[in-house]
């Protein structure tokens, strides 16, 4: 019979040691992810059963140690502390046991129930390397299980020396074990002493660790004594700590932090020589590739071709090259596009279900079901293809060990602006190249590690040019830039850089403060990935912004369907754009024209704009319906001036101009690049647009409000509201601010020039 239905089991390790693939091989899909309260570091959780128990299973974030100088090493040290789990381990890697070593020492003090996951023992054997485990586990006194994460070596095994110690206490921690710290050791045993006798202090937290952590200097090891000391017991306890410490050092002592840190690493050294043979030659070495990589030439240079090759693939698997098999409407097999399919089944096969199942007569149930709910979840969900094959290809990079070379490469420019080496990935995620998205790339910053960069980063993601924008840049500069369209797009990738990195700098220093912390991270090995922690950990990562993002995606559409579907007209004949201009959402419009003249825009751009919040594509839907395009009317436009606006090459195109001619009555009037050509022929003819306005509208939307689903992941991945507002601020404020002086500025500067 077991002692408990439920167990708790924690992962601890450093970044790179393969903690992550060892979590999910456990838990599957079983796992949700969350912040600690009040803070940005990530939780992890999941759970898998053994019979008739539960053991759940925790994931903490990546540490080197157990201090208290950043958010992670405080979370899980709490969590062993405060959490007491039956079962703790530690992943380490193997082709690096020395370094890894010292994390292990930390634990080991704590005395806690400590199994060790000896992960990537082929990467180590690939490197020469041949561990003596049976001598490990004598040195240190606790289980070893080697595996190999990345293809389930060794996982079946850890998972059942997990489910023995917590089912048998099969392993009773030895806490006589100890380090030896030399001239420290009668400090440590006085102090050990002290903490022995105060019963509620001893009793929840081993004396010795104490007393370590209190030569070590450690602010959270005094406030644990003055928290768990009754009365002022603690007082003469911390001045007669102070006081030995002075003592120990004014006799030419080193200071006790350098003693204990030289104590543990002369420990690592001597197990890992008794434990560890080294082949005479190397079987692997990735210094020439490090030297290319990080080289502060070839490395940038090699950074813009990765990434470049690597969006190119995602957005051509996603929306580009016709490889996924599909039935079309007409039921004959086709060839098409994974995000083409997503759309064929909101936009046709849903619709068509309905119909089949409903017959809804036409009114408001009729729009709200198919405009508001089915188009809402489509507009989601649409985005899943892209997203997931993004992940796929950055799990490849990470997985492979390139992304550190990227963060080391780019650093020091990055810091200039107050930023971060980690910082780049996010940021060009987020459309740093032109089409990405801010939601996957907010969530990339989890890696960041400083909660300073982190925070800055998310904040500045949304100033990138993601892929729901380029339908706008597009239209206009299809419309009003058509000799100058590289130009163009290239003037907008450096502006909207620029603004980020300047935002990021002022937003540093007006609202979160310090100062940009040193890059301090290992170069880990490089790996050939696996195919399955690649898929797993994308369709994971997909699914969250399912979860997450859809159902917010979803109520905003529906409660954008409801400002521009009421107040209905009296006149039941009235067309789309009668029928628009007296609806609330034209009402809010005009509340903003007073201000938004100023950079030249009316009522009707205003509704675009305010559509936008929700999703950027519903700009381009919305100012065609503002603007009166309707498919009864375009039909008998000439096919000359057609022609003559071609749309870039970032929008995938309708058949060639030249067999335009033929096929133009041929072509659906709801083809979204025809709807395109034909809304760049109306602004066009549209007195009050222009190259300037054209130009302000593309700043404006460069910049404004990030869509709702952005915001809303935001203040889930910063874990308060104040960040989202403020994201929400500045953006609106500096949109509005640059948009009305270079509006302002330009038609002042003609003024004087006529």
């Amino acid at each position: 019979m077991y002692e408990h239905d439920e167990i708790l089991a924690v992962l601890v390790g450093q970044p790179n040691s393969g903690k992550s693939t060892v979590f999910n091989y456990l838990t599957g899909l079983h796992q949700t992810v969350a912040n600690y309260p009040g803070i940005t570091v990530t939780k992890k959780s999941g759970h898998y059963h053994d019979g008739k128990r539960r053991i759940e299973v925790v994931d903490l974030p990546g540490t080197y140690s157990l201090t208290s100088y950043s958010q992670e090493e405080r979370v899980t040290r709490d969590f062993l502390l405060l959490e007491r789990p039956e079962v703790v381990v530690i992943v380490v890697d193997a082709s690096n046991l020395r370094r890894h070593l010292y994390f292990v020492f930390q634990l080991l003090e704590l005395q806690i129930p400590l199994v060790i996951c000896l992960n990537m023992m082929d990467l180590a054997w690939r490197r020469g390397l041949s561990i003596d485990i049976p001598t490990l586990e004598k040195s240190l006194g606790v289980p070893i299980i080697p595996t190999n994460a990345r293809n389930g070596e060794g996982l079946e095994e850890l998972r059942r020396k997990i489910n023995a110690i917590s089912a048998k206490h099969e392993h009773e921690f030895p806490a006589a074990w100890k380090i030896n710290y030399g001239t420290l050791e009668p400090l440590i045993d006085e102090f050990d002493a002290a903490f022995s006798q105060k019963e509620s202090l001893a009793q929840d937290f081993p004396p010795r660790w104490l007393a370590v952590k209190l030569l070590e200097n450690d602010r959270e090891a005094r406030r644990i004594i003055q928290h768990h000391t009754h009365d002022k017991d603690w007082e003469p306890i911390l001045e007669s700590c102070v006081q030995k410490v002075e003592e120990h050092e004014k006799n030419g002592g080193d200071s006790p932090r350098k003693i204990i840190a030289s104590s543990r690493n002369a420990l690592a050294e001597t197990i890992e020589k008794e434990t560890v043979q080294r082949a005479s030659v190397p079987r692997r070495n990735s210094d020439t590739l490090d030297w290319f990589f990080c080289h502060p030439l070839f490395g940038l240079a090699g950074v813009a071709a990765v990434m470049f090759i690597t969006f190119q693939l995602a957005f051509n698997l996603a929306d580009g090259w016709t490889w996924f098999p599909w039935i079309s409407e007409e039921g004959s097999f086709e060839w098409n596009t994974p995000l083409g399919a997503v759309d064929s089944i909101f936009s046709v096969w849903l619709p068509a279900l309905f119909d089949f199942c409903f017959h809804l007569p036409d009114g408001d149930l009729h729009s709200l079901i198919y405009d508001g709910i089915i188009a809402g979840v489509g507009g989601v969900l649409t985005f899943v293809p892209t997203i997931f094959f993004i992940f796929i290809f950055i799990s490849i990079l990470e997985q492979s060990g390139y992304i550190a070379r990227v963060v080391v490469v780019l650093d020091r420019l990055m810091r200039f602006f107050g930023l971060h080496g980690q910082s780049i990935l996010p940021m060009i995620l987020g459309g740093g190249i032109v089409g990405g998205c801010a939601l996957p790339a907010v969530m990339a910053t989890r890696s960041m590690r400083e909660q300073r960069e982190r925070l800055l980063t998310i904040m500045v993601v949304p100033l990138m040019n993601c892929g729901a924008k380029v339908p706008v840049y597009a239209l206009l500069i299809s419309a009003f830039f058509l000799e100058y369209q590289g130009l163009m797009l290239a003037t907008i990738i450096l502006i909207s850089w620029a603004i980020a990195l300047i935002a990021a700098s002022v937003l540093g220093k007006l609202f979160i403060g310090g100062e940009p912390s040193p890059l301090v991270m290992e170069l880990p090995t490089y790996q050939v990935p696996s195919v399955r922690d690649i898929v797993f950990t994308a369709g994971l990562q997909t699914w969250w912004f399912v979860k997450k993002a859809g159902t917010i995606i979803l109520a905003v559409n529906v409660l954008l369907w409801v400002l521009m579907y009421y107040p209905r007209p009296a006149d039941p004949d009235a067309n789309t754009t009668t029928q628009l201009a007296g609806s609330y959402a034209a009402q809010m419009g005009r509340v903003f024209e007073p201000v938004s003249q100023y950079a030249g825009f009316d009522w009707r751009d205003n509704v675009a704009l305010i559509g936008g919040f929700a999703a950027k594509e519903v700009i381009v839907s919305t100012m065609a319906t503002m603007y009166g395009i309707e498919a009864e009317e375009e039909n008998e436009k000439n096919t000359e001036q057609l022609a003559s606006v071609p749309i870039v090459p970032t929008v995938p195109t309708v058949p060639s101009i030249e067999n335009e001619t033929k096929e133009i009555e041929a072509i659906d009037t709801e083809d979204l690049d025809l709807q395109g050509k034909r809304l760049a022929i109306r602004l066009r003819a549209e007195g009050n647009w222009t190259m300037l306005k054209a130009f302000v509208f593309l700043l404006f939307v460069m910049i404004y409000n990030p869509c709702f689903a952005t915001c809303a992941v935001i203040w889930r991945e910063t874990g308060h509201i104040k960040y989202m507002l403020m994201t929400m601020a500045y953006t609106n404020g500096l949109a509005l601010i640059l948009s009305v002086m270079v509006y302002q500025l330009a038609l002042f500067v003609g003024y004087l020039s006529h």
